[in-house]
């Protein structure tokens, strides 16, 4: 299932994703508490430790405006980076897609009920409507994918692997594996191939509290890859990493694909 939420903002730092990680939260923690505090457990337990069953992206207009300014990380850390203005008119999309109806339902629940959230301490999102959007069919083992938000195949080392390197499909099957028997209960029916048609890579600053704590750096730098490929596998797999989202980190906002 497949969720669109339109809204707008003045601006949108450039590092955002953790905002919207929180936001998933508090709509879940309105509607379904219980079912939230399953998905999000104490930390270093091993539910906590398993992939969350969706990814998300965020689709800026076309006509934003790029500035440099204040990005708030958090209650005392301030950066100057990127900053996208965004016109009075236009509006933004908040695209989260699971295979977990219970997740989507209470997340859907849960949304109609904010009107508002913080992105900032300056800067507010307000909504505008939540539609539950049909998914595409996948009937074929070759779909071209279209990546809504960067995918990251990282290798056992956590070194970033992108689609040219030799040994990217290695690593993505070994991931996807992993993950497809978290939600699922089993891996792959066989291994999944991806050939590139216009990729690039893509390197995101990324924001979670745990990273700035331990290392004292104010986020993260992910090298990950967008674009359009083909990939290849079994149908029901590739229906599953469609709805699911493909590489690590589909929680905090990487992996979301549309079929084109």
């Amino acid at each position: 299932m497949r969720l669109r939420i339109t809204f707008h903002t003045e601006r949108l730092p450039i590092i955002y994703r953790h905002r919207f990680m929180a936001l998933i939260k508090e709509a879940l923690a309105i509607s379904s508490p219980e079912y939230k505090s399953f998905l999000y457990p104490e930390k270093n337990s091993e539910i906590s430790k398993r992939a969350k069953p969706f990814s998300f992206a965020v689709l800026l207009p076309k006509d934003k405006k790029i500035t440099r300014g204040k990005i708030k990380i958090d209650e005392d850390y301030e950066i100057e980076d990127v900053i996208f203005e965004i016109p009075d008119k236009s509006k933004l999309s908040f695209v989260v897609s699971s295979p977990d109806y219970f997740f989507i339902i209470g997340l859907y629940n849960g949304l109609l009920k904010i009107k508002e959230f913080p992105i900032d301490s300056e800067t507010n999102i307000k909504f505008y409507g939540t539609q539950i959007m049909r998914e595409k069919e996948i009937t074929e083992n070759e779909v071209i994918f279209r990546t809504l938000s960067p995918i990251l195949i990282e290798d056992k080392n956590e070194k970033p692997v992108l689609p040219w390197d030799e040994n990217f499909n290695e690593n993505l099957n070994e991931i996807q594996n992993r993950i497809l028997k978290d939600s699922r209960g089993y891996g792959l029916r066989s291994d999944v191939i991806i050939e590139p048609v216009n990729i690039r890579k893509s390197v995101v600053k990324h924001y979670i509290r745990w990273f700035r704590k331990e290392t004292g750096k104010p986020y993260m730098v992910l090298t990950c890859f967008e674009g359009v490929f083909k990939m290849k596998g079994e149908v029901d797999d590739l229906r599953d990493l469609y709805v699911s989202g493909v590489g690590l980190r589909t929680g905090q906002g990487f992996g979301t694909l549309e079929v084109i």
